[in-house]
């Protein structure tokens, strides 16, 4: 369980409320008082998570002892979902200044710097990322997707979908004689290839950081598809959630150490999505220090840092693993499996992602 020195400031702060409660019938029953995260017999065993791969890191060999193998933060892992905490569908107030309409042309910078320009709204769009696809749902506009990659499964109606090959490989032939009006890219490899076959694309790159930035990619969504309104409904919820988090988490100080398996001893740094959620919980990360991206560590590393929780999606190998055994962690039970796989992808249910992670963690808080 997690330590004492985590829950003391917790206790004193729920002990405040709960006085200032009983001065006031209107006022709503206080938080109880966060509890330690909960054993692994709480949490619900994920299926393998499908998503792109650069969003995600692929299971790898574990890395000698004492080694860190770095890897791009493009690629980034995790998982998440469920319900709100505070918001409810319907609560967000977007006050009496109206959403600006659409205006077309419309030019949009892609992740290279150059100008893109969109005379009217793509009506047939080959979105090659989970988060895109994820997005124009979210706002109603999933008509519009003709195409994508074979890694895209979420929502359901993606099922329907044609697949034009893995993340990273594109059918060019099957594209060009579906005629997109735009082909999204997350990566630029193909950009080239597109223009010579008279496509038009766009590449933007995936967030691998600064998560709040979803709330923008959204917005620009709407302004490309022209529906401004539904993508700023779907942004402002995204960012009420976030805020309903942060307001929850503001009483809290330090709290416990975390170490997060990707798949074979890949663990997320600093400069990742991941990251920027457990500061967001109070979380400790055992590898910021040292690892930028992601990085290979091996058991002996996390044995020396003796994290209170771990999150995998896949913890039987580390349950496996002799070296592991004495892991606080590990001996107490502390080790979250995320139900979905909504904290891989920067789209609207990434904030899902973090609310089901901040029940785990501090689940008298977060009820």
């Amino acid at each position: 369980m997690i330590r004492a020195k985590f829950i003391l400031p917790v206790v004193i702060f729920t002990f405040a409320l709960a006085f200032a409660a009983g001065c006031s019938s209107e006022d709503p029953a206080p938080p109880q008082q966060p509890e330690p995260a909960a054993p692994a017999a709480l949490a619900q065993p994920a299926a393998p998570v499908s998503g792109a791969p650069s969003e995600r890191i692929q299971p790898a060999p574990a890395a000698p002892a004492a080694q860190m193998t770095t890897m791009p933060q493009s690629q980034s892992p995790t998982q998440p979902a469920s319900k709100a905490i505070s918001y409810q569908p319907g609560s967000v107030d977007f006050g009496p200044t109206p959403v600006p309409a659409a205006e077309f042309p419309l030019t949009v910078v892609d992740g290279n710097g150059n100008e893109v320009v969109f005379d009217s709204p793509p009506e047939r769009i080959i979105a090659w990322s989970s988060a895109v696809v994820e997005i124009l749902f979210a706002m109603g506009e999933g008509h519009r997707v003709i195409g994508t990659h074979d890694f895209v499964d979420y929502p359901p109606e993606t099922a329907d979908i044609r697949r034009l090959g893995g993340a990273f490989e594109i059918d060019l032939e099957a594209a060009v004689e579906m005629e997109p009006d735009l082909v999204f890219m997350f990566y630029d490899r193909f950009n080239e290839d597109l223009d010579r076959a008279g496509l038009k694309a766009l590449y933007i790159p995936t967030l691998s950081d600064d998560f709040p930035q979803v709330a923008e990619r959204i917005r620009m969504w709407g302004r490309i598809v022209g529906n401004t309104e539904d993508a700023e409904r779907v942004a402002m919820e995204f960012e009420d959630r976030v805020r309903a988090i942060e307001d929850m988490m503001a009483p809290i100080g330090a709290g416990p150490t975390v170490f997060q398996d990707a798949g074979g001893y890949w663990t997320p740094g600093k400069g990742t999505l991941i990251q920027e959620v457990f500061e967001l919980l109070r979380l400790e990360n055992i590898a910021a220090a040292d690892v930028e991206g992601y990085a290979q560590i091996s058991p002996e590393i996390i044995v020396e840092r003796n994290p209170d929780i771990i999150i995998s999606g896949y913890p039987e190998p580390l349950l496996e693993e002799p070296a592991l055994a004495n892991v606080r962690a590990i001996q107490d039970g502390a080790i979250y499996t995320p139900s979905t796989n909504a904290l891989s992808v920067a789209s609207p249910r990434f904030v899902e992602g973090i609310e089901e992670l901040a029940r785990w963690v501090y689940p008298g808080l977060f009820r």
